[in-house]
């Protein structure tokens, strides 16, 4: 059972991560446009 937690939370902090580099990314383009 602990194995399986600690699989669902790497699972949601790499999902986490992800979502935020994808926002940095988005973020970085929009300013670069409006430049």
């Amino acid at each position: 059972m602990i194995p399986s937690m600690l699989t669902i939370i790497s699972y949601f902090g790499f999902l986490l991560v992800l979502l935020i580099f994808t926002s940095v990314l988005f973020i970085g383009l929009s300013s670069i446009q409006l430049i």
